[in-house]
């Protein structure tokens, strides 16, 4: 995948590209009272969810992915 590295003229595609293979989002969120953490991939696809916030990073590190937390 060819990606331009001049920011001024990446275009919309480069953007929805960067990241796809090699980056997951952890998110946390409160579900029925109780901290969850959600992973996605780069795309937005739900992956999984835990209540353990070091156990999401872990699947993220055990998947070769790069964890990205989101806020």
């Amino acid at each position: 995948m060819l990606i331009t590295t001049d920011k001024k003229n990446i275009t919309t595609d480069d953007l929805e590209k960067l990241g796809v293979n090699s980056v997951a989002y952890i998110k946390k969120k409160v579900v029925n009272n109780r901290k969850m953490w959600f992973i996605y991939a780069a795309e937005g696809t739900e992956l999984a969810y835990t209540d353990d916030e070091n156990k999401a990073i872990s699947l993220v590190i055990d998947n070769e992915l790069i964890p990205v937390s989101v806020h």
